[in-house]
């Protein structure tokens, strides 16, 4: 594999042979779902309708949730249920993601079938919904794009218009129909993300008398994976689907004392 790293651009070229280790140097695993047995909903709760861009056609109708191949299948298709005036219907599930105050890594390897329109997506949101503007997003993929953003949201970014100071968002050239591993770890101070092992970036705290800069390791995190699709998507482009090979969860290894 080459790469060339041109401000903040990362463009890969070439194949990573899949590492299928659960055993990352340095960390534990707590927890993974690889969906051989479909959606397990003990684990996962499907999103609910909203007011919020990503569950504004969300649904848990069946035909949005499959199991193919040891994949979990999310899809995004045209409404075709009777008396029902949304165009469209999308799948997307939630779990507990990460803990404040404590180190974590979360890695999921997925590939999508994209569509115009239809915008695929990793996130990370406040348990707590009142807190506004805030996301730690480490796979979004929009259209027919051939690479994907990662990035963080918060007040300052949005409110404050501080977006590049540190930089909160960067690309990755990558071919998204193929699988990928994407990952983000949560440090006190600091944001890692991944793409297939190889860090991408780090967004850092930073001493700065403005708010909310850093609020990541100050409250918990669910765990969002979907799709979710512009007022204004064609149709006849869709369906859009997101198979999701696996969902792992790691803590820093504590060393056993001998």
């Amino acid at each position: 594999m080459t790469l060339a790293l041109f401000s903040g651009i990362i463009s890969c070229t070439g194949q990573k042979e899949e590492s299928d280790d659960k055993f990352r140097k340095g960390w534990e695993l707590v927890w993974e779902d690889d969906f051989n047995k479909g959606l397990n909903e003990n684990e996962w709760s499907k999103i609910l309708k909203g007011e919020q861009f990503m569950n504004r056609y969300a649904s848990t109708h069946d035909a949005l949730y499959l199991s193919q191949d040891g994949n979990l299948v999310l899809r995004a298709l045209p409404n075709s249920v009777p008396n029902d005036k949304m165009p469209f219907l999308t799948g997307g599930i939630t779990r507990e993601g990460m803990k404040s105050g404590k180190v974590s890594r979360i890695e999921v390897r997925v590939r999508v079938n994209p569509a115009e329109g239809a915008t695929h997506y990793l996130s990370l949101l406040p348990v707590d919904q009142s807190k506004n503007n805030i996301s730690i997003d480490f796979m979004e993929h929009y259209g027919m794009d051939e690479f994907v953003y990662q990035s963080v949201t918060s007040e300052y970014t949005t409110t404050l218009g501080l977006a590049e100071n540190p930089p909160s968002s960067s690309l990755i050239g990558v071919n998204p129909v193929e699988y990928r591993i994407y990952g983000v770890e949560k440090y006190p101070d600091s944001l890692v993300f991944f793409m297939d092992d190889m860090r991408t970036r780090k967004y850092p705290r930073v001493l700065t008398d403005l708010s909310g800069q850093f609020p990541f390791d100050e409250q918990d995190f669910d765990l969002f994976l979907g799709i979710r699709l512009n007022k204004d998507a064609d149709p006849e482009q869709l369906p859009a689907d997101m198979l999701i090979d696996w969902v792992r969860v790691y803590e820093p290894k504590v060393d056993e004392e001998e």
